[in-house]
């Protein structure tokens, strides 16, 4: 379906006909599928979104039937290409030669598409181009994941192939403040979904979470202050949410978020984890912020993490630091066994 996408402007021109009974067998699958998964939750992140929002089929053939009524035209990526049409219809033609397509692939050579998470409010008459925008950019996370400097470097530098009026860049905007996700596409923030949709992509994700924690350091060194300020806006808009969200994609989010504060001093706005305090012990969002600080003592040590915490969350960290807890202990021992021992 995201190859119907890109080159749906061309098969229009093959056979209109043809395509358009394409997309009217996608319709009735999309149709009998969202049918039969209707109450199916286990690959939906936040149980809390919308029906029509958890079913990824469904969401991709609106964005289909929205680019084949504008006539298949994709206006976020420059197709310099055209600037030479004349001279390419002049040239030599060449006739191709036919290609066998292979029956069947490996599962691993398919392109799963992800749940797009919307961590920030998006203008809605930019659905196509977010979309268009975000599976360039989750390509090349895929495409780089085996090495983070490189995908790093390379996802800042996307925005450069689009159209200028396709998204806001923080990056290279005078006034990084003034730009707002909710009047116009922020490709910062864009990045910042995909990454967290592939870390939080069930049942389980693409690659080892270790990756994407990695990569959004990567990101961060790039551009310090803005995407620090951008990841943090995305972390605090998932924690929000906590209550709503599989619990196996919490856990990964709370290893994310404990390795990434751990390599920038441990430095976290913490005073916005104050109101989880005044909760109950057995709450999502408690639960969440103690599993994260635990996780920091184990890479630091207990005596620091206190001291970073206002005097309010201080009591969300164990009373002690964590030990190891030995199968076989002995209680008491000869002087000759200790030193040995």
């Amino acid at each position: 379906m995201t190859t119907l996408l890109w080159a749906g402007q061309a098969l229009k021109e093959l056979g209109s006909g043809e395509l358009e009974a394409r997309l009217s067998v996608i319709e009735q699958y999309v149709d009998v599928h969202g049918k039969v998964n209707a109450d199916n939750t286990l690959t939906t992140v936040l149980h809390d979104a919308p029906t029509k929002g958890a079913d990824v089929l469904a969401y991709m053939l609106s964005i289909m039937r929205a680019v084949a009524d504008d006539g298949w035209a994709i206006d976020a990526v420059c197709a310099p290409y055209t600037m030479f049409a004349s001279e390419f219809a002049q040239a030599t033609q060449h006739e191709l030669p036919a290609l066998e397509l292979p029956v069947d692939l490996p599962a691993s050579s398919y392109y799963t598409l992800p749940e797009f998470l919307q961590l920030v409010p998006h203008p809605s008459e930019y659905t196509v181009r977010r979309f268009i925008m975000m599976d360039f950019i989750a390509d090349t996370v895929i495409q780089l994941e085996g090495n983070r400097k490189d995908c790093a470097k390379y996802l800042m530098q996307i925005h450069g192939l689009c159209n200028e009026d396709v998204c806001s860049v923080m990056t290279t905007a005078q006034h990084p403040e003034d730009v707002d996700p909710e009047t116009s596409l922020v490709f910062e923030y864009m990045v910042a979904e995909v990454l967290f949709s592939f870390l939080t992509q069930l049942p389980e994700s693409q690659f080892r979470e270790m990756y994407y924690t990695s990569l959004a350091i990567e990101l961060r060194k790039a551009e310090p202050q803005i995407l620090a300020n951008v990841l943090e806006t995305a972390v605090d808009n998932i924690v929000a949410r906590i209550p709503s969200m599989d619990v196996e994609c919490s856990n990964r989010l709370s290893n994310w978020l404990a390795v990434y504060i751990s390599n920038f001093g441990y430095q976290w706005d913490w005073a916005k984890w104050e109101s989880a305090v005044s909760e109950q012990d057995d709450t999502p969002r408690r639960r969440f912020m103690q599993e994260t600080l635990l996780k920091l003592v184990r890479l630091s040590y207990l005596d620091r993490i206190k001291l970073q915490l206002p005097e309010s969350c201080v009591e969300l960290v164990p009373v002690k630091a964590p030990t190891h807890n030995f199968k076989y202990t002995v209680q008491s021992m000869d002087e000759r066994t200790r030193e040995v021992s």
